[in-house]
């Protein structure tokens, strides 16, 4: 066969592969916003289909039902909390095993990246202990605490392989000129990393915010749970709305899609920041 039929024929199966897997994962969104749209009766007789005709009464009850601006500011405060305290902690353990040098450093990191493997599932009774021991149950900080130490782990790896990167030379230059740890790490490094911070940033703001497990065990039912508890207690026992609960997850999902849609270009850069260098 001609080669350069090979290749054409190479990437129309290439091309057909990536619109299966576009497809795949679009149409769980589609299927949501779709379905927002319909009456109870209308998914009923057509689960799949368009709606007959379009209403906005699943989003107005889901707003009755829940106290929209008391989740939404509690899904912010645990993921902004969450967020700044986890990628702080990142930088220190990360320039620490890197650039440090003391003794069991290398075994410090790699129980750090072990946790990775471990799931959260696994670990959610000892960790709901913990947060009942410290009185943190149903409170902001036990949740921000969660989030901080599972967001570590991937943190630490992330930056880890970036400042790994980074010239001994150029923080031995700074020390000379009188700059201490701090000084190194978030006037020299932290800028340095930028790309690999914006996209830890994003990445464990989607995830904080749409985390149900950990703000479901921790949080409960209390004046405190988050915007995602809230959409999965619109569905009850014996009676399950589809409509009204998809309404539910658009709103909780639309700052995390607006976040994605404008830092998309930091979130590749990051992702791909120092596998050059």
């Amino acid at each position: 066969m001609n080669p350069r039929h090979s290749a054409r024929i190479g990437r129309y199966l290439l091309t057909f592969a990536l619109v299966v897997v576009a497809v795949a994962a679009i149409y769980p969104l589609l299927f949501t916003v779709v379905s927002s749209l319909k009456t109870q009766s209308g998914f009923a007789n057509d689960p799949l289909g368009l709606p007959g005709g379009i209403t906005l009464d699943n989003y107005l009850e889901a707003f009755r039902r829940m106290n929209m601006p008391r989740l939404l500011l509690n899904s912010l405060i645990t993921t902004v909390g969450g967020l700044v305290l986890s990628m702080f902690a990142a930088l220190l353990v990360a320039y620490a095993v890197t650039k440090l040098r003391f003794r069991g450093g290398k075994v410090v990191f790699l129980l750090i990246i072990v946790t990775l493997t471990i799931p959260s599932q696994a670990i959610i009774y000892p960790l709901y202990q913990t947060v009942l021991d410290l009185g943190m149950s149903g409170e902001y900080q036990g949740l921000i605490l969660a989030y901080a130490a599972f967001g570590l782990p991937l943190g630490t790896y992330q930056l880890a392989g970036y400042f790994q990167q980074i010239p001994d030379e150029l923080i031995e230059a700074a020390r000379v000129d009188g700059a201490g740890h701090l000084t190194i790490l978030f006037r020299l490094l932290a800028p340095i990393a930028a790309p690999a911070l914006a996209a830890l940033a994003i990445f464990n703001f989607v995830w904080m915010w749409n985390d149900l497990l950990l703000p479901l065990v921790i949080m409960g039912g209390s004046d405190s749970k988050t915007l995602m508890v809230g959409v999965s207690l619109l569905s009850g026992q014996y009676d399950v709305s589809v409509p009204l609960v998809s309404a539910g997850l658009i709103v909780a999902l639309l700052p995390v899609l607006i976040i994605y849609l404008v830092f998309q270009r930091q979130l590749v850069a990051g992702a791909l920041a120092g596998s050059g260098k």
